[in-house]
């Protein structure tokens, strides 16, 4: 049995994995957890993608918070969730990554990167390449 300290150390943990604050008084003993992030064989291959349910699991919060580490959650996967496998997984059309462009002052030639150093290093090896 966890003391004081310890439940509340599990409390902030559970909330800040996106469980509600009650979660650790209320548990049931037994659960099913979603895979929010899909499982993959040693080859690299998925085994079990994301949304598989896992039945029949111990529902106390040690494990529960060990497994919300890994990606197992007892709510759906969807692009409501705020866990970092839903937000790479469900990213809204709307919502681009940034790419900036420039290009050459010498010969046109446009350079794409993600970032601005990217871009700034993109560049300068491009013109050390093609124009020395």
């Amino acid at each position: 049995m966890a003391g004081i300290t310890e439940r509340n150390a599990q409390r902030v943990e559970l909330a800040n994995s996106g469980f509600t604050m009650d979660y650790i008084d209320e548990w049931q003993p037994k659960t099913t957890l979603y895979r929010h992030k899909a499982s993959l064989t040693v080859g690299g291959e998925i085994s079990q993608g994301v949304g598989t349910a896992v039945r029949q699991v111990p529902g106390n919060p040690d494990y529960v918070l060990k497994k919300a580490k890994i990606g197992l959650f007892p709510w759906k996967p969807g692009s409501e969730c705020s866990c970092q496998w839903c937000g790479e997984t469900f990213k809204k059309d709307n919502e681009k990554p940034e790419v900036f462009q420039e290009s050459c002052s010498i010969c046109g030639v446009v350079v794409e990167a993600k970032a601005k150093p990217g871009l700034i290093s993109k560049l300068k090896a491009h013109k050390s390449k093609t124009h020395p």
